[in-house]
């Protein structure tokens, strides 16, 4: 009988959500399974008949998003495990392949004790996985899901937005606060260095109003303009997320974070409003604009890799592991591991984010460490100089 193995996506959704779509159907085409796509993630699985019979046609790689939808169905929290697993047996699914990020993992952990399955990360936030061990020096190739697929689309859409800012920051004089994506982790907010971020706000140290007021000051002396990027998750010095409400919690319990940079912005006016003037200071939230739009190359590649991994995974047996992005001498390469291996979990059972490696960070300067240049090395290569105008030999007049 042909084998039957299904396949869904969770969360969120990133730019290379098809491509591991698209991997996984050309690895089942090969080995001979039918592939059913469930519609809205575990939702999909709940409702029983919302899928549908994927082949590699019916799926463009450098398309963004899902084409199997997407949403934050919790099966645990609404006790419904038994009643999922017990619609993937009437279906017929012999194997099970969710794409997701923490929560979507969480998930597949209580599954993978009474199903046979196999995991794909994915998240913009780049939180699944673990850090290098610890130690002055870095060892990248420690480092277990390197990358999520996903994270690098949306850093190098982030960069952009932020070197293209520069024009406008630099012809006004203008204090720019941007709102970067990142509820428990800084990853996509560090990567703003590459588009030349003056200061960089990250959520895994606690917000401090007056000496962020100070940098900036320091850093508009040097420059007569600012950007900050910040990242949404910011949180006080008790840990406290700047903007919340209960009226949003989604499935995990999570609120809906997104705002803090305007609170930043007025709060930065305020203790610099002697020296500059209130339409110096703007603040942008850049939102889904991060997650959205087509995969960038090596983003789109590794995800088909990932894709294709978890199918021979299924068919060699190797069961209940995670296709996790690696970095190796010759580039970034899938490599299969336990799923333990690969993230940690809490007493629960939930699993736990990935924080910011604090060593890819300068916590004094707001600023891109070394090792943190090391680290986005084989994404976006070397982090240059940030471009400066020299009007010195300019010849002002004055009436």
């Amino acid at each position: 009988m042909r084998k039957r193995i299904g396949v869904l996506t969770g969360g969120g959704d990133t730019s290379a959500l098809n491509a591991t779509l698209k991997g996984i159907a050309l690895k089942a085409e090969e080995l001979g399974f039918e592939l059913i796509g469930f519609m809205e993630g575990w939702r999909g699985v709940l409702e029983g008949g919302r899928y549908c019979v994927l082949t590699p046609d019916l799926i463009d790689e450098n398309y963004g998003g899902t084409l199997l939808k997407s949403s934050r169905t919790n099966l645990i929290a609404a006790n419904r495990l038994d009643e999922a697993i017990e619609n993937l047996k009437k279906i017929g699914i012999d194997g099970l392949i969710p794409i997701g990020g923490d929560d979507t993992m969480t998930v597949s952990v209580e599954l993978s004790k009474q199903f046979i399955m196999a995991s794909v990360t994915k998240t913009i936030d780049n939180d699944v996985g673990l850090n290098p061990p610890e130690g002055s020096a870095v060892n990248y190739s420690k480092m277990f899901n390197y990358f999520c697929p996903g994270f690098p689309t949306a850093a190098s859409r982030l960069i952009r937005y932020v070197q293209d800012l520069r024009t406008t920051a630099y012809s006004h004089n203008r204090i720019f606060f941007v709102e970067a994506m990142g509820r428990d982790a800084g990853w996509l907010t560090l990567a703003s260095a590459y588009g030349h971020a003056d200061l960089i706000v990250v959520p895994e140290i606690p917000y401090e109003p007056d000496r962020l007021a100070e940098a900036i000051r320091r850093k508009h002396i040097e420059n007569e303009n600012v950007v900050v990027v910040v990242s949404e998750g910011i949180r006080n010095q008790k840990g406290e997320l700047m903007i919340t409400s209960k009226k949003e919690l989604d499935a995990f319990g999570h609120t809906r974070p997104g705002g803090c940079s305007e609170i930043i912005a007025e709060a930065m006016r305020l203790r610099l409003s002697k020296e500059f003037p209130s339409a110096t200071f703007r603040h942008i939230i850049l939102g889904h604009l991060q997650r959205c739009g087509s995969p960038i190359a090596l983003d789109r590649d590794c995800a088909i890799k990932a894709g294709e991994l978890a199918v021979r995974a299924l068919d060699e047996g190797q069961l209940n592991g995670v296709a996790t992005i690696m970095r190796t001498e010759t580039g970034m390469e899938p490599v299969l591991y336990p799923m333990d291996q690969v993230i940690k979990r809490d007493e629960n059972n939930k699993v736990i984010p990935r924080s910011l490696d604090l060593r890819f960070y300068n916590v004094e300067d707001y600023q891109i460490s070394p090792a943190g240049t090391g680290y986005f090395r084989p994404i976006f290569g070397d982090l240059t100089k940030l471009p400066t105008h020299d009007l010195g030999t300019a010849n002002f007049g004055v009436i």
